[in-house]
Parts: structure tokens; C-alpha cells; sequence
């Protein structure tokens, strides 16, 4: 039985069209895609700019003969290019957001994704059953990581967390929920008044977890019974984890003069300005700070611990769908049987 082989084409707003090969025969439709001229970026992703109207297509007329010649079904997808969708919703966020689209051409492509969402929920099943072709993670450069999908169902986005590393913190606390939105629009919307909101929240609940849980052990252990470098690990986690609280603090502000002296002195004492270099000295005494008076910065991060989010306006309806380009449509053939 011959191996099946497909190509699908995306028109990219930025005059390009992209191409994803799939299929168990998907080494004859990378083929077709080279032979027609299509060029690979860094994530093996095929693209042909559409700067020269005459030369794509050509090279799409190309496709279409390489692709007969091979064997492989060429179809055009209908929707925005997933591309696209991450830079508007970037765009519409504050703070500088980045992205890298992923090429899912297998199902275990998908089931990585989906082995590294905070949440198992929409996304997951989606993940686990679908085919989606593309899917985008955003990054805020601050360990904060969402990925973006689209639904084929009905064409809308879903927007949900990835688990942040464990080296950033250990979270214990639910999972933010996935927003679900028609349009590039109302998804930076939720991305912003809900999914944000109840991510952060959801990282500072289990700083406050593991803060307490690294005091109480460190306390409650009796000299000689424990690692020096595990203590040294759980007085390194606490100090990042008060940076985090003294800011979020410091935001609830004006602070009550007490309070405000309170965290002065243990940013001073705790040395969170060297927090990865600090000196023997200085360590030792940020040690003995956190003993005696981290349980009250602790509590009074309970009291600062950021709202939930409220529950988004219900999405619009999907508007109709773009029709591609007469150059992508006229060059491209209809499914093989």
C-alpha cells in the first residue's frame, strides 16, 4: 500500500504562503515542496514569499506538477495562518511578547504539547484528539508560557498555560482556565483580564505553598539531621520567593509605615540584591532572617494574594472565513482519491 502524503497551504498575512507537509509518506511531499522552490526556516517550516506575483506561480504550478508526480494531496486551508493569529494577539498585550509556531505533522508532536499543559482540560482533549497542524507558544521572557491552538470544529482559538519549570517554581495550585475566543482580538482580551490574572495568581499561590513548606522543614530540623546544600536549596527558593511577595506588596500601596519598614529591612536582611552571588556572610545572615521573621512575611503575602479573575464576556460568533488568493486556490489541486 502506498504511503498517503499531503500538503496543506496557509496564506500568511505577511505575503507569504506556508506549507505543511504531513502524512506517512511525508518525505515525497518535502520533496514536491523543495522542487517547487519552497524554502525551510529554522523550525522546518515551508515557505513561499509572494513578493514576485510571476514567480509564485510559477512555483505553485510547480507544486502542483511535483506534487502529482509524487503522489501527495495538495489542499489549501481556508482559515488564518496560526502565524498571524500569535502576532495579533501579541501585539494587543502588554509588555514584549515573543513566539515560536510549532509544526505538529505527527500526533506525538501534539501529545508533547500536550504533556506540558498546566491545565487538562479543552486544550488537552484537543490536543489528544485532533489533528491541528500548527500551534504557537507565547513567551513573556519572565518564565511565563502560553500555547495557542486552533479548533477545527469551529475555527476558534484556545489560549491555555504551560506548567512553568520547576527550577521557577513548584506549582500546587489549580491550573489557570484556557480562554476560549472567535478572533485574534477577544482572545488578547482574555489572554489579559482572565488568563493572565489567574496564571499569576496561581504562581504566587504556590510560592506561598512552598515558601511555608521550606520554613516549617527548616525549623522543625534538628541540626545534623538534614543536607546543608538542601537547606542552602530551600533558603534560595524562599529568597526568590519574597522578591515576589515584597513586589507584589509594595504594589498594594500606600503600605502602613510599620510594613513598609518591616520589608526593607528583609529585602536588606535577606539580601535579595545578590540573589545568586551573595557572600558566605551575607548568606549566613539572610539564613538567620528567614528563621526569625519569614513567617511574617509570609503572612502578610496571604493577605496580598492577588483576586481571582471574573468570568469573560460570552465570545462573538466566528465571522466568515477569507477565501484564499486566485494564485494559491487557481494553483493548488483538489484532494487525491
Amino acid at each position: 500500500m502506498t504511503p498517503s502524503a499531503k500538503i496543506t497551504l496557509y496564506l500568511s498575512a505577511r505575503d507569504k504562503i506556508i506549507a505543511l507537509p504531513g502524512g506517512t509518506g511525508r518525505r515525497w511531499a518535502e520533496t514536491a515542496l523543495d522542487l517547487a522552490g519552497f524554502t525551510q526556516n529554522h523550525n522546518q517550516i515551508h515557505t513561499l514569499t509572494l513578493d514576485d506575483q510571476a514567480q509564485a506561480r510559477q512555483a505553485l504550478t510547480h507544486l502542483h506538477q511535483a506534487a502529482r508526480d509524487c503522489q501527495v494531496t495538495v489542499t489549501t486551508h481556508t482559515r488564518p495562518y496560526l502565524g498571524d493569529i500569535a502576532e495579533a494577539i501579541m501585539a494587543a498585550l502588554p509588555g514584549h511578547w515573543m513566539a515560536d509556531v510549532e509544526p505538529l505533522r505527527e500526533q506525538q508532536d501534539q501529545h508533547y504539547l500536550r504533556d506540558y499543559l498546566w491545565e487538562t482540560g479543552t486544550l488537552h482533549g484537543l490536543l489528544e484528539t485532533n489533528s491541528l497542524g500548527f500551534a504557537a507558544i507565547l513567551r513573556d521572557g519572565g518564565g511565563t508560557e502560553l500555547l495557542l491552538a486552533e479548533r477545527p470544529s469551529d475555527g476558534s482559538y484556545i489560549v491555555g498555560a504551560l506548567t512553568p519549570s520547576p527550577d521557577y517554581v513548584r506549582v500546587t495550585a489549580p491550573a489557570p482556565r484556557s480562554v476560549i475566543a472567535s478572533d485574534a482580538r477577544l482572545a488578547a482580551r482574555f489572554i489579559q483580564t482572565r488568563l493572565l490574572p489567574d496564571y499569576e495568581r496561581a504562581i504566587y499561590l504556590s510560592r506561598l505553598d512552598e515558601a511555608e513548606e521550606d520554613l516549617r522543614w527548616a525549623q522543625e530540623s534538628e541540626p545534623g539531621t538534614y543536607d546543608t546544600v538542601d537547606l542552602e536549596a530551600a533558603l534560595y527558593r524562599f529568597r526568590t520567593h519574597a522578591t515576589a511577595f515584597i513586589a507584589t506588596l509594595r504594589e498594594n500601596t500606600p503600605l502602613p509605615t510599620e510594613q513598609a519598614v518591616f520589608l526593607d529591612r528583609m529585602e536588606d536582611g535577606l539580601n535579595l540584591g545578590e540573589l545568586d552571588d551573595p557572600d558566605p556572610e551575607a548568606l549566613a545572615d539572610a539564613g538567620a532572617v528567614w528563621l526569625i521573621d519569614g513567617e511574617e512575611l509570609i503572612e502578610m503575602a496571604h493577605a496580598a494574594t492577588p483576586p481571582a479573575s471574573l468570568t469573560p464576556a460570552k465570545p462573538k460568533a466566528l465571522p466568515t472565513a477569507a477565501l484564499p488568493p486566485p494564485a494559491v486556490a487557481a494553483a493548488a489541486p483538489g484532494p487525491r482519491r
